[in-house]
């Protein structure tokens, strides 16, 4: 087994641990309306580095997916859909106190050599 392969079930076998590892519960909704119950990582950050490297108050939120588990749903790879007049990719997961937020994702990083896509979202509400 090579490198990549090896690094492929190791980052698998993480995200895909939400007994014992970090894994948490996040459903998936495509454009279309299709839905998938996944298990990934998620963040939300608080502070950022402004242009001079200062901390400020800010706010970013992740999710990391994998993309085999993404296929297998039917879902694909998310993508950011920047018309406002057409649905978006949706996350939606609670947080550490059992709070249910929802996100819009605004901008991918999927990594085929993993392969994993990283999801930058916003809060979302529909309308």
């Amino acid at each position: 087994m090579g490198i990549y392969e090896l690094a492929a079930a190791d980052i698998a076998s993480i995200i895909g641990d939400s007994d014992t590892g970090p894994g948490w519960e996040i459903t998936v909704t495509d454009p279309d309306g299709v839905t998938a119950d996944l298990v990934g990582l998620h963040q939300d950050i608080g502070q950022e580095l402004d242009g001079d490297g200062i901390m400020v108050s800010g706010r970013t939120v992740t999710v990391v997916l994998p993309i085999a588990a993404l296929t297998a749903a039917g879902l694909g790879v998310p993508v950011n859909v920047p018309e406002s007049t057409s649905k978006p990719w949706i996350v939606e997961f609670a947080d550490s106190k059992g709070v249910n937020h929802v996100y819009k994702i605004n901008r991918t990083e999927p990594d085929q050599g993993l392969p994993v896509v990283k999801c930058f979202c916003e809060p979302y509400e529909e309308l």
